[in-house]
Formats: C-alpha cells, structure tokens, sequence
C-alpha cells in the first residue's frame, strides 16, 4: 500500500490534534460529512462546510481528546494531475484505548491539495 500523498497529510492534519492543520486540508467551500458532526455540533444532515466550520468541529474535538490516531488498514486510490480521490479504511484509536478502537472508513476528493469532499462511514 502506498497512499496518496494528500492521504498522508490528512493523517498527518488530524493525528496533529491541531484544529488549524485540520481547517487547511480543506477547500473554502469544502465540505466534511460525519454522524459525529450531528453529535458534536448539532447539526441535523451531518454536514459541515468550508474551513471555518472544519476548526470548530475539530476545536470541539480536540477539546475531549489526549491523543488520536489513524491507522490505515487500506487505500483505493485515484489521482490525475493535481485531483484525486480515496477511500480510506483504518483504525481510530483515541486516547490510546486500543480496546476500543472503531473501524472507519472516509471517502476524500480533493484538487489542489485541498479536500473539497469528505464523508465518514464509522462501524
């Protein structure tokens, strides 16, 4: 497996805990679609756009966490010239509980080095 190398910085980004890093992964009008987000900021369709947003959600997380970490299991990946694409499956583990480690699965789209469309599937 050889990720992407905007995969990588969105490990990077997140793992970071820096909630800035995270906002500049993504596009102005990006957007990021999690059940989280209906947990953590109340937001009923589960979705959130462009970076302004994307700092708060992960301000609000951070807030809770000590440590968090993606360990990819697989990637599908698609790029050409500056967008791509991918699937990414991994283990989230927070705060170094690997007991309760969830599976997670997160379709990217980017161009330009910046995400113009997440979605988080967690089982």
């Amino acid at each position: 497996m050889n990720p992407p190398a905007m995969v990588l910085k969105w490990q990077s980004a997140w793992q970071s805990l820096d909630p800035d890093a995270v906002a500049a992964l993504y596009a102005p009008d990006g957007t990021h679609m999690s059940d989280v987000v209906i947990k953590r900021m109340g937001r009923a369709d589960g979705t959130l756009k462009g970076s302004d947003e994307l700092r708060a959600y992960a301000q609000a997380g951070v807030a809770q966490l000590q440590s968090f970490r993606i360990d990819i299991i697989d990637v599908i990946a698609q790029t050409e010239n500056k967008r791509g694409r991918a699937s990414v499956e991994y283990w989230r583990v927070v705060n170094g509980d690997e007991a309760s480690r969830k599976r997670v699965v997160e379709i990217l789209e980017w161009t330009d080095d910046r995400i113009f469309a997440c979605r988080v599937f967690h089982f």
